[in-house]
């Protein structure tokens, strides 16, 4: 093989009129599926975990404690407006069949430590 070779290695071929603008086409509208697709399989997941974790949730009412210190002001309590409840943490008298509670002494008076029993 001496010299070069006039013909060249690999012919170069160009695109038909219009088929570079096609490919595109094609390629956008095949991401855009895709895209779509991914876009529903995500939707249709998050609202199967939804479905499956609205039970587990906890309800409106969901301790046995009953109104007493939240309903106490806290503001006028601090101002020094308002008593204290009698009684620290109380259980609702429908449900002292199945809980109890007993406070546990502690060194500093400002501590209030409680020990909860339910059936």
């Amino acid at each position: 093989m001496s010299g070069a070779d006039p013909r060249p290695l690999f012919e170069v071929l160009e695109p038909p009129p219009g088929g570079l603008t096609r490919l595109r086409a094609r390629i956008g509208r095949e991401r855009r599926r895709r895209v779509r697709r991914w876009s529903l399989a995500m939707a249709a997941a998050a609202l199967a975990l939804a479905a499956l974790t609205a039970p587990l949730l906890p309800r409106g009412d969901v301790g046995p404690w009953a109104p007493g210190a939240s309903d106490v002001d806290v503001l006028a309590l601090q101002v020094g407006l308002g008593e204290p409840p009698a009684e620290t943490v109380s259980i609702r008298p429908d449900l002292r069949r199945r809980y109890a509670v007993r406070e546990v002494p502690t060194t500093d008076e400002r501590v209030v430590f409680f020990m909860v029993g339910s059936r």
